[in-house]
């Protein structure tokens, strides 16, 4: 019986655990410089999940939250990024992790793999996507996916 009691009560631990170490973000400024007048901003950092939070665009010394207002609320990246030839996007990973619980005795790590191509003049995002994140700019600031589509095209 109390062999018993000690497994329970490691389980739910171990749940109580996961919960605490997800949502331990701290504030870590990290800076990743685009060009002369684009940086990201990353304003925090989950060490568990090994991922930054609160991206910022900084254009011309000026900070700009990434989705302010709208419904984006913000992914972890491992710090990819890729400007458009004409400096008016970037894409970015937008990594979701968290802990799934499919019961009261463990739970599964779920991770999403995503990027997005941010408008950095208005720091909003203009695409997510999950597929074509493998692909790159053409000369004429197009997304082109992996297989040579054009998913986005710059206006």
């Amino acid at each position: 019986m109390i062999l018993i009691i000690c497994i329970t009560c490691g389980n739910t631990m171990s749940q109580r655990n996961h919960d605490v170490q997800q949502n331990k973000t701290v504030k870590k400024d990290t800076i990743i410089k685009l060009n002369d007048n684009i940086s990201l901003y990353y304003a925090s950092y989950n060490s568990p999940m090994k991922l930054w939070y609160n991206l910022h665009i900084i254009h011309h010394k000026k900070k700009i939250k990434v989705g302010k207002g709208s419904d984006f609320k913000g992914t972890g990246s491992e710090l990819f990024s890729s400007l458009s030839p004409n400096a008016k996007y970037v894409v970015v990973d937008g990594i979701i992790k968290e802990y799934v619980h499919e019961s009261a005795k463990d739970s599964t790590l779920h991770e999403n793999y995503t990027c997005a191509i941010i408008d950095i003049d208005k720091a909003k995002i203009i695409k997510q996507m999950q597929q074509d994140c493998d692909g790159s700019w053409n000369k004429k600031s197009q997304w082109i996916s992996s297989g040579g589509k054009v998913v986005f095209a710059s206006k």
